[in-house]
């Protein structure tokens, strides 16, 4: 790109709470994975699991709800918790169990797709090289859903990405997205955790109101999101 050409859009889109609710999914795999392993409880109900989901940013951290050892009372506590061996033993049983569930070809139907996804389809497969996905999900199951859903077009980065690069942040950084006037970068998640760290990074770190995190006065509706996306796009095509 020559120092004349306009920067433009790279829109990087969360997967769980922004463009599917894959929080029962989730709840599935947890829920098969204790039934293989006496440490863990097999006695969490599915709305323990959504008060406990609500601050959760990574996959190990279900160990303090499942674990009857680690078992963390409170979650509000959870993002001061660091990850320790046996949490990211949970993690990989936890993706093995995934994985024996995506055996079954009616597992996709386990996500939930937002409103959110459906308006925004056509723009992801007309746009597909403006668009990305950033995700602690593992990209396997990603990209198994969008291909359910006839959206498998877009680059994904996931679990796989994180673990190379450490966060979220050094991934997009990795990508030439934090780069300046390179790229006018939007980021969409509902984790509030995930977005402080890009505030200052990107030109718009969005909030989505509809996933899991608390909303705030700033959080944004799939429809304010939708219009900003779609409007940067006719923007960087009319230039």
């Amino acid at each position: 790109m020559s120092g004349s050409d306009p920067m433009q859009p790279k829109l990087i889109l969360d997967f769980d709470g922004v463009l599917f609710n894959s929080a029962y999914e989730a709840y599935c795999v947890c829920n098969r994975h204790a039934e293989t392993n006496p440490g863990l409880r097999d006695d969490v109900g599915f709305d323990e699991f959504m008060r406990f989901r609500a601050v959760l940013t990574d996959a190990w951290q279900f160990n303090r709800l499942y674990s009857r050892e680690h078992k963390l009372c409170d979650p509000a506590k959870l993002p001061q918790v660091r990850p320790e061996a046996a949490d990211w033993a949970y993690a990989e049983g936890f993706f093995a169990a995934r994985a024996e569930m995506m055996k079954d070809e009616s597992w996709p139907k386990l996500m939930a797709p937002y409103d959110f996804f459906f308006l925004l389809r056509p723009t992801l497969r007309k746009y597909p090289d403006k668009f990305a996905i950033l995700s602690t999900r593992n990209v396997e199951s990603i990209r198994r859903t969008l291909a359910f859903f006839d959206a498998d077009v877009i680059p994904v980065f996931g679990q796989e990405d994180i673990r190379r690069e450490g966060s979220k942040v050094e991934v997009a950084r990795s990508q030439g997205w934090l780069e300046p006037g390179k790229f006018i970068t939007v980021y969409v998640d509902d984790m509030n955790a995930h977005l402080e760290p890009f505030d200052g990074r990107v030109y718009l770190p969005l909030h989505a109101n509809w996933g899991y995190d608390q909303v705030k006065d700033a959080s944004l509706n799939s429809n304010q999101v939708l219009k900003i996306l779609c409007s940067m796009l006719k923007l960087s095509a009319a230039a």
